[in-house]
């Protein structure tokens, strides 16, 4: 997870550094409060997984290759969107994660009867 710790800390660094220009150039306080709570939260969450020691992967449970989780999350985007573009939206992205989810849990199932 080294990687990808690095990866995140990087990022969070990066937010800090638009935090202090909105503390330079900004006017409210609502957007320099929550970029500098996202740059800390990250930056501190990198450096506990950098030296933290890694963990063991578990079983896969799932195949390399599986469409379920872009579906899953595809879903839940249109869902999120849905709260500013109307009810349709909802509607729609409610199928599809509930497609998605439905492909999930067949292919768990498949996985346990092998």
């Amino acid at each position: 997870m080294r990687r990808g710790a690095l990866m995140l800390g990087a990022w969070g660094l990066w937010v800090g550094a638009w935090a202090i220009v909105l503390l330079i150039w900004g006017e409210s306080l609502a957007p320099l409060i929550a970029f500098g709570a996202a740059a800390l939260t990250a930056t501190l969450v990198a450096g506990y997984l950098v030296i933290s020691p890694p963990r063991a992967d578990p079983p896969r449970v799932l195949p390399d290759t599986s469409v379920a989780p872009p579906l899953i999350g595809a879903g839940l985007a249109l869902l999120a969107n849905g709260l500013a573009f109307g009810l349709w939206l909802i509607l729609v992205g409610a199928e599809v994660a509930a497609f998605g989810l439905g492909l999930l849990f067949a292919e768990m199932r498949r996985e346990r009867a092998r």
